[in-house]
């Protein structure tokens, strides 16, 4: 096998060892905050919150958790908003999420809003 891929390899091993311990970090449902997200809604949120998360960790930290859930549009018509709060190493952001009745969700990347924050 080549260099190049037993590299590949060994970076898609790892990187695949760090989500699953990242998730099982911040696991635990139901989450804080106001969310009125169903149990496991919030459970399948959470991983790629998380994996959002860990991609802007920085390379000595990867302290990542959600830290405060809000509904920021009521329910109508079977679909909702949330801003789900995430706390990555020493940075805040607020994250806007769409969910709907059905079990799906959509999160705006675009439109997070971050704040550097002391340790």
């Amino acid at each position: 096998m080549s260099k190049v891929k037993v590299f590949l390899l060994s970076l898609a091993l790892m990187m695949s060892t760090t989500v699953y311990a990242y998730y099982n970090f911040i696991g635990d449902v139901p989450l804080p905050g106001k969310t009125i997200a169903p149990a496991q809604l919030q459970q399948d949120t959470i991983f790629s919150v998380g994996a959002f998360g860990l991609r802007i960790a920085t390379k000595d930290c990867f302290t990542v958790a959600i830290t405060n859930t809000e509904v920021s549009k009521p329910k109508v018509n079977g679909k909702w908003e949330e801003i789900w709060t995430l706390k990555v190493c020493e940075r805040v952001g607020r994250l806007p999420i769409e969910f709907t009745d059905n079990g799906t969700f959509a999160i705006d990347y675009m439109n997070i809003k971050w704040k550097t924050v002391g340790k």
